[in-house]
């Protein structure tokens, strides 16, 4: 039942926006009171929470599939793991402003769930450089260190937010992300790729 109020409560903030779906809305929508909901929520934003989860959780998987190619090295890896998570934030959250109204909810009231994402996508960040430097990739002697950094220096880029922003502004995102991508991988201490 928790799942599908969780789908339920997904499929309204899709159609209606966050703001106007209500935990009636949810209730009626499954046939259930409203109480029956709060027996396994205590407010909208708890249901709406697990929602992002859920999104936040199929970004992620989008960024592992771009990045986990063994064939690849950490730099090419890194490379396609920030891509994929700028794709997918174009994508999901700025294309559908319904659901991007909940993900500016979660990050202005601070939702566990926002804290949860950055540090899975940190530790994502940081296992690559590691096997970079392992490889010779990278000259950094502390990837946990590198990946706060790493994260930091792309957050322009990363950051639903501060994209949407952006965007709204009318600035070109796209071509900013090579150079701020070279840039990043370049503090880890990697080599420009050949014909630079």
């Amino acid at each position: 039942m928790h799942d599908r109020i969780v789908e339920k409560a997904e499929q309204l903030v899709r159609q209606f926006g966050y703001q106007k779906t209500t935990v009636a809305d949810i209730a009626a929508e499954l046939d259930m009171s409203p109480a029956n909901v709060y027996r396994f929520f205590s407010s909208k934003a708890a249901i709406c929470e697990d929602v992002a989860r859920k999104l936040a959780a199929d970004v992620r998987e989008k960024m592992r599939e771009a990045a986990d190619d063994p064939l690849l090295g950490a730099r090419e890896r890194l490379r396609r793991l920030v891509l994929a998570n700028h794709h997918e934030i174009v994508n999901r959250c700025i294309a559908d402003k319904r659901t991007h109204a909940m993900v500016h909810a979660a990050v202005e009231n601070n939702w566990s769930v926002v804290q949860e994402h950055q540090e899975s996508i940190r530790q994502m960040i940081a296992k690559i450089i590691s096997d970079g430097i392992d490889a010779g990739e990278f000259s950094v002697a502390d990837p946990e260190a590198a990946s706060h950094c790493f994260q930091a220096a792309l957050i322009s880029a990363c950051h639903p937010v501060i994209v949407e922003g952006r965007l709204s502004a009318g600035e070109d995102i796209q071509p900013t992300l090579d150079p701020l991508l070279e840039f990043a991988l370049r503090g880890l201490g990697a080599r420009a790729p050949s014909g630079d």
